[in-house]
């Protein structure tokens, strides 16, 4: 299995996370919950929606992490370059994040 394939797999058993067509082009299939797209794999990286707030938050600990790529100002999307297990594990924690606060804001 590959890491990107371990990231999807491991995602979609988190509670309440469903696999559905990505809203992206050029992207096959995401991670949802409910109506929000919470990520999806693309190139070497996992794509995980994380909102604006929770980005802000965890800003120092995010750019502090040579895995990380932070989008431009003000996104609510992070890239976490998987190349071994312990990325996607990595990418699984903020992933978890992205799921509790995109609860708080479209429950």
């Amino acid at each position: 299995m590959s890491l990107f394939d371990d990231f999807m797999a491991r995602g979609a058993r988190l509670r309440g996370v469903t696999v559905r067509q990505s809203k992206f082009r050029g992207h096959t299939t995401a991670l949802w919950l409910g109506k929000v797209e919470v990520g999806h794999c693309h190139n070497d990286h996992a794509d995980i929606r994380l909102t604006k707030e929770v980005v802000r938050a965890l800003g120092d600990e995010l750019r502090a992490d040579a895995r990380i790529d932070l989008r431009r100002s003000g996104s609510d999307w992070i890239l976490v370059r998987l190349r071994r297990t312990a990325d996607v594990d990595r990418a699984l924690e903020l992933l978890r994040r992205a799921i509790r606060a995109t609860r708080t804001i479209a429950p």
